[in-house]
Protein backbone atom coordinates (compact mmCIF):
# COMPACT_ATOMS: atom_id res chain seq x y z
CA UNK A 1 0.00 0.00 0.00
CA UNK A 2 1.11 3.47 -1.31
CA UNK A 3 4.52 1.80 -2.35
CA UNK A 4 4.85 5.00 -4.66
CA UNK A 5 5.29 7.26 -1.70
CA UNK A 6 7.64 4.76 0.19
CA UNK A 7 9.97 4.99 -3.16
CA UNK A 8 9.31 8.44 -3.62
CA UNK A 9 10.90 9.09 -0.10
CA UNK A 10 13.74 7.28 -1.16
CA UNK A 11 17.19 9.87 -0.35
CA UNK A 12 16.95 13.47 1.15
CA UNK A 13 13.94 14.80 2.56
CA UNK A 14 14.42 18.81 2.80
CA UNK A 15 12.69 20.61 5.72
CA UNK A 16 11.16 23.72 5.46
CA UNK A 17 12.09 26.66 7.63
CA UNK A 18 9.57 29.09 8.37
CA UNK A 19 10.94 33.29 7.79
CA UNK A 20 9.61 36.03 10.41
CA UNK A 21 9.38 39.63 9.15
CA UNK A 22 10.48 42.29 11.23
CA UNK A 23 6.94 42.37 12.97
CA UNK A 24 7.57 38.89 13.21
CA UNK A 25 4.65 37.70 10.61
CA UNK A 26 5.51 34.54 8.67
CA UNK A 27 7.73 35.75 5.17
CA UNK A 28 6.18 34.15 2.50
CA UNK A 29 8.37 36.18 0.08
CA UNK A 30 11.54 34.85 1.22
CA UNK A 31 9.70 31.65 2.48
CA UNK A 32 9.05 31.45 -1.80
CA UNK A 33 12.20 32.68 -2.22
CA UNK A 34 14.14 29.77 -0.45
CA UNK A 35 11.71 26.89 -1.48
CA UNK A 36 12.80 28.02 -5.41
CA UNK A 37 16.46 27.57 -4.22
CA UNK A 38 15.59 24.22 -2.73
CA UNK A 39 13.71 22.85 -6.13
CA UNK A 40 16.03 24.44 -8.70
CA UNK A 41 19.10 23.06 -6.57
CA UNK A 42 17.29 19.05 -7.02
CA UNK A 43 15.15 18.91 -3.98
CA UNK A 44 12.18 17.07 -4.87
CA UNK A 45 10.86 15.85 -0.91
CA UNK A 46 9.44 18.81 1.14
CA UNK A 47 8.30 18.50 4.86
CA UNK A 48 6.78 21.32 6.46
CA UNK A 49 7.61 20.20 10.03
CA UNK A 50 6.31 21.04 13.80
CA UNK A 51 10.09 22.21 14.56
CA UNK A 52 12.06 23.29 12.05
CA UNK A 53 8.72 25.49 10.45
CA UNK A 54 8.24 26.53 13.99
CA UNK A 55 4.60 25.23 14.79
CA UNK A 56 5.00 25.88 18.43
CA UNK A 57 5.33 29.94 17.50
CA UNK A 58 2.52 29.80 15.12
CA UNK A 59 -1.19 30.05 15.64
CA UNK A 60 -3.43 26.96 14.52
CA UNK A 61 -4.26 29.27 11.25
CA UNK A 62 -1.17 30.06 10.34
CA UNK A 63 -0.41 26.48 10.73
CA UNK A 64 -2.78 25.50 7.99
CA UNK A 65 -1.81 28.94 5.89
CA UNK A 66 1.55 28.19 6.14
CA UNK A 67 0.98 24.52 4.90
CA UNK A 68 -1.52 25.20 1.85
CA UNK A 69 0.93 28.17 0.45
CA UNK A 70 4.04 25.19 0.53
CA UNK A 71 1.87 22.53 -1.17
CA UNK A 72 0.52 24.83 -3.72
CA UNK A 73 3.45 26.37 -4.13
CA UNK A 74 5.64 23.10 -4.80
CA UNK A 75 3.26 21.57 -6.37
CA UNK A 76 3.20 24.23 -9.42
CA UNK A 77 6.38 23.51 -9.75
CA UNK A 78 6.46 20.55 -10.03
CA UNK A 79 3.66 17.90 -9.57
CA UNK A 80 5.29 15.02 -8.82
CA UNK A 81 7.40 16.63 -5.88
CA UNK A 82 6.25 14.87 -2.40
CA UNK A 83 5.06 17.40 -0.26
CA UNK A 84 4.74 16.71 3.45
CA UNK A 85 2.97 18.65 6.16
CA UNK A 86 1.99 18.76 9.72
CA UNK A 87 -0.86 18.98 12.20
CA UNK A 88 -0.04 21.04 15.59
CA UNK A 89 1.77 19.34 18.20
CA UNK A 90 -0.84 19.90 20.81
CA UNK A 91 -3.95 18.69 19.37
CA UNK A 92 -7.18 16.31 19.56
CA UNK A 93 -7.45 13.54 17.41
CA UNK A 94 -10.18 15.86 16.15
CA UNK A 95 -8.31 18.65 15.31
CA UNK A 96 -5.30 16.40 14.06
CA UNK A 97 -8.11 14.77 11.73
CA UNK A 98 -9.20 18.40 10.30
CA UNK A 99 -5.61 19.43 9.56
CA UNK A 100 -5.22 16.20 7.56
CA UNK A 101 -8.14 16.92 5.63
CA UNK A 102 -7.10 20.25 4.35
CA UNK A 103 -3.78 18.56 3.77
CA UNK A 104 -5.44 16.40 1.48
CA UNK A 105 -7.83 19.14 -0.28
CA UNK A 106 -4.80 21.18 -0.61
CA UNK A 107 -2.51 18.49 -2.54
CA UNK A 108 -0.47 17.10 0.10
CA UNK A 109 0.88 13.80 -0.26
CA UNK A 110 1.15 12.46 3.73
CA UNK A 111 0.25 14.21 7.10
CA UNK A 112 3.10 14.39 10.31
CA UNK A 113 1.79 13.91 13.15
CA UNK A 114 3.12 14.15 16.50
CA UNK A 115 1.89 12.82 19.84
CA UNK A 116 3.33 13.90 23.18
CA UNK A 117 3.23 10.33 23.93
CA UNK A 118 4.42 10.30 27.72
CA UNK A 119 0.97 11.39 28.59
CA UNK A 120 -1.18 8.32 26.54
CA UNK A 121 -0.51 4.79 26.53
CA UNK A 122 0.47 2.67 23.15
CA UNK A 123 -3.16 1.83 22.37
CA UNK A 124 -4.54 5.67 22.58
CA UNK A 125 -1.85 6.98 20.10
CA UNK A 126 -2.46 4.31 17.81
CA UNK A 127 -6.34 4.69 17.74
CA UNK A 128 -5.34 8.36 17.17
CA UNK A 129 -3.37 7.60 14.19
CA UNK A 130 -5.98 4.87 13.07
CA UNK A 131 -8.65 7.48 13.61
CA UNK A 132 -6.81 9.75 11.85
CA UNK A 133 -5.73 7.87 8.86
CA UNK A 134 -9.19 6.37 8.52
CA UNK A 135 -11.23 9.87 8.94
CA UNK A 136 -9.08 11.42 5.86
CA UNK A 137 -7.88 9.33 3.97
CA UNK A 138 -4.51 10.87 4.03
CA UNK A 139 -0.88 8.50 4.47
CA UNK A 140 0.58 9.27 7.47
CA UNK A 141 4.30 10.23 8.53
CA UNK A 142 4.89 9.48 12.25
CA UNK A 143 6.95 11.82 13.27
CA UNK A 144 9.40 10.47 16.78
CA UNK A 145 10.37 13.84 18.22
CA UNK A 146 12.15 12.55 21.48
CA UNK A 147 12.78 15.95 23.40
CA UNK A 148 9.02 16.45 23.22
CA UNK A 149 7.46 13.07 23.47
CA UNK A 150 9.85 10.65 25.47
CA UNK A 151 7.93 9.13 28.45
CA UNK A 152 10.40 11.05 30.74
CA UNK A 153 12.74 12.99 31.58
CA UNK A 154 15.41 10.59 31.41
CA UNK A 155 14.11 8.20 28.22
CA UNK A 156 14.62 10.06 25.05
CA UNK A 157 13.23 7.90 22.62
CA UNK A 158 9.90 6.10 22.01
CA UNK A 159 9.57 2.64 23.78
CA UNK A 160 9.94 -0.49 21.84
CA UNK A 161 6.55 -2.28 22.00
CA UNK A 162 4.75 1.13 20.43
CA UNK A 163 7.32 0.86 16.95
CA UNK A 164 6.33 -2.66 16.63
CA UNK A 165 2.50 -1.78 16.69
CA UNK A 166 2.90 1.05 13.92
CA UNK A 167 2.42 -1.77 11.04
CA UNK A 168 -0.72 -2.09 12.05
CA UNK A 169 -2.43 0.79 11.01
CA UNK A 170 -2.65 0.34 6.93
CA UNK A 171 -2.42 4.81 6.99
CA UNK A 172 1.33 5.03 8.25
CA UNK A 173 3.41 5.01 5.35
CA UNK A 174 6.87 6.57 7.04
CA UNK A 175 8.42 7.36 10.59
CA UNK A 176 10.47 10.06 11.00
CA UNK A 177 13.50 8.44 13.87
CA UNK A 178 15.45 10.51 15.64
CA UNK A 179 18.40 8.86 15.77
CA UNK A 180 19.31 9.77 19.43
CA UNK A 181 19.71 6.04 20.39
CA UNK A 182 21.29 3.19 18.07
CA UNK A 183 19.19 0.23 19.24
CA UNK A 184 16.30 2.31 19.19
CA UNK A 185 16.90 3.62 15.54
CA UNK A 186 18.13 -0.52 14.27
CA UNK A 187 14.93 -1.30 15.69
CA UNK A 188 12.77 1.37 13.68
CA UNK A 189 14.82 0.13 10.60
CA UNK A 190 13.10 -3.53 11.31
CA UNK A 191 10.25 -1.28 10.39
CA UNK A 192 11.86 -1.31 6.37
CA UNK A 193 10.12 -2.13 3.86
CA UNK A 194 6.96 -1.93 5.33
CA UNK A 195 7.46 1.93 6.49
CA UNK A 196 10.04 4.28 5.06
CA UNK A 197 11.96 5.44 7.98
CA UNK A 198 13.38 9.07 7.55
CA UNK A 199 16.47 9.55 9.65
CA UNK A 200 17.09 12.67 11.51
CA UNK A 201 20.47 14.21 12.51
CA UNK A 202 24.08 14.71 10.86
CA UNK A 203 25.40 12.33 7.96
CA UNK A 204 27.79 10.99 9.86
CA UNK A 205 25.39 9.51 11.85
CA UNK A 206 23.44 8.48 8.89
CA UNK A 207 26.71 5.92 8.12
CA UNK A 208 25.92 3.83 11.03
CA UNK A 209 22.78 2.57 9.49
CA UNK A 210 23.38 1.86 6.19
CA UNK A 211 24.12 -2.01 6.98
CA UNK A 212 20.10 -1.92 8.55
CA UNK A 213 18.82 -0.87 5.88
CA UNK A 214 18.75 3.05 5.94
CA UNK A 215 17.00 4.69 2.60
CA UNK A 216 15.77 8.04 3.68
CA UNK A 217 17.31 10.95 5.59
CA UNK A 218 16.71 14.53 6.70
CA UNK A 219 18.79 17.53 4.94
CA UNK A 220 21.14 18.33 7.23
CA UNK A 221 23.56 21.22 6.02
CA UNK A 222 21.86 20.46 2.58
CA UNK A 223 19.43 23.02 3.97
CA UNK A 224 21.98 25.23 2.44
CA UNK A 225 21.86 23.41 -1.05
CA UNK A 226 19.88 20.69 -2.47
CA UNK A 227 22.88 19.64 -4.51
CA UNK A 228 24.78 18.59 -1.76
CA UNK A 229 21.76 16.00 -0.59
CA UNK A 230 21.23 14.64 -3.84
CA UNK A 231 25.03 14.34 -4.98
CA UNK A 232 25.32 12.10 -1.35
CA UNK A 233 22.59 10.52 -2.08
CA UNK A 234 24.32 9.40 -5.02
CA UNK A 235 27.36 8.78 -3.39
CA UNK A 236 25.66 6.43 -1.38
CA UNK A 237 23.64 4.27 -3.68
CA UNK A 238 27.08 3.81 -5.61
CA UNK A 239 29.53 3.60 -2.86
CA UNK A 240 31.14 6.83 -3.33
CA UNK A 241 33.52 7.20 -0.78
CA UNK A 242 35.37 10.12 -1.62
CA UNK A 243 32.40 11.90 -2.24
CA UNK A 244 30.57 10.70 1.07
CA UNK A 245 33.72 12.30 3.01
CA UNK A 246 34.49 15.42 1.47
CA UNK A 247 30.60 16.06 1.94
CA UNK A 248 30.90 15.41 5.54
CA UNK A 249 34.51 16.75 6.46
CA UNK A 250 34.06 19.74 4.21
CA UNK A 251 30.74 20.68 4.07
CA UNK A 252 29.21 19.30 7.28
CA UNK A 253 31.55 18.87 10.43
CA UNK A 254 32.38 23.01 10.03
CA UNK A 255 28.62 23.41 10.35
CA UNK A 256 28.00 21.39 13.34
CA UNK A 257 31.50 21.36 15.36
CA UNK A 258 31.59 24.99 15.11
CA UNK A 259 28.06 26.72 14.32
CA UNK A 260 24.94 23.80 15.93
CA UNK A 261 26.98 22.32 18.26
CA UNK A 262 27.60 25.89 20.36
CA UNK A 263 24.05 27.72 19.44
CA UNK A 264 21.80 25.10 18.27
CA UNK A 265 20.35 23.58 15.41
CA UNK A 266 17.29 25.82 14.31
CA UNK A 267 19.15 29.37 15.15
CA UNK A 268 22.17 28.68 13.69
CA UNK A 269 20.28 26.81 10.53
CA UNK A 270 18.07 30.29 10.13
CA UNK A 271 21.85 32.49 10.61
CA UNK A 272 23.18 29.78 8.00
CA UNK A 273 20.58 30.98 5.83
CA UNK A 274 20.68 34.75 6.50
CA UNK A 275 23.84 34.45 5.34
CA UNK A 276 23.18 32.71 2.33
CA UNK A 277 20.73 35.47 1.56
CA UNK A 278 17.18 33.11 2.00
CA UNK A 279 15.94 34.65 5.17
CA UNK A 280 16.47 37.02 7.78
CA UNK A 281 17.60 34.65 10.92
CA UNK A 282 14.28 36.50 13.35
CA UNK A 283 12.04 34.02 15.18
CA UNK A 284 9.42 35.22 17.08
CA UNK A 285 9.40 35.65 20.63
CA UNK A 286 10.19 34.15 23.20
CA UNK A 287 12.34 32.23 20.74
CA UNK A 288 15.55 34.33 19.94
CA UNK A 289 17.76 34.68 17.36
CA UNK A 290 21.94 35.11 17.73
CA UNK A 291 23.38 38.36 17.96
CA UNK A 292 25.47 40.18 16.01
CA UNK A 293 28.55 38.76 17.28
CA UNK A 294 27.65 35.35 17.22
CA UNK A 295 26.37 35.68 13.61
CA UNK A 296 29.36 36.73 12.65
CA UNK A 297 30.70 33.77 13.66
CA UNK A 298 28.13 31.74 11.32
CA UNK A 299 28.72 33.82 8.51
CA UNK A 300 32.49 32.82 8.93
CA UNK A 301 31.66 28.81 8.81
CA UNK A 302 29.13 30.08 5.91
CA UNK A 303 31.78 31.38 3.82
CA UNK A 304 34.23 28.61 4.30
CA UNK A 305 31.30 26.09 3.32
CA UNK A 306 29.69 28.09 0.68
CA UNK A 307 33.73 27.97 -1.20
CA UNK A 308 34.21 24.32 -0.81
CA UNK A 309 30.68 24.03 -2.33
CA UNK A 310 31.63 26.12 -5.40
CA UNK A 311 34.64 23.97 -6.03
CA UNK A 312 32.83 21.04 -5.68
CA UNK A 313 30.18 21.76 -8.24
CA UNK A 314 32.37 23.72 -10.50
Amino acid sequence: MYEHLKQGLEGCVYTVFTPFDEQENIDYESLERYLNHLYFGGARKFYVMAYNSRYSQLKHSEIMELNEFCIKLLKRLDPENIVVVGDPIHCSTKESTEFAVHAKETGADLISLIVREKYFNDEQILDHFAEVGRNSNMPILVHEMPFLSGYDGTQMHWPHSLFRKLPSIPEIVALKEDAKDFETTCLALELEPRIRVVIAGRKSTLMQYKPFGAMSYLNGISMLDARIGEAFWQAWKNNDQNTIDFILNQLEAPFFDQCASKYGWHRTNKALLQAAGYMHRRDRMPLKHLNDTEYQEVVTVHNQVAKSIQDFFS
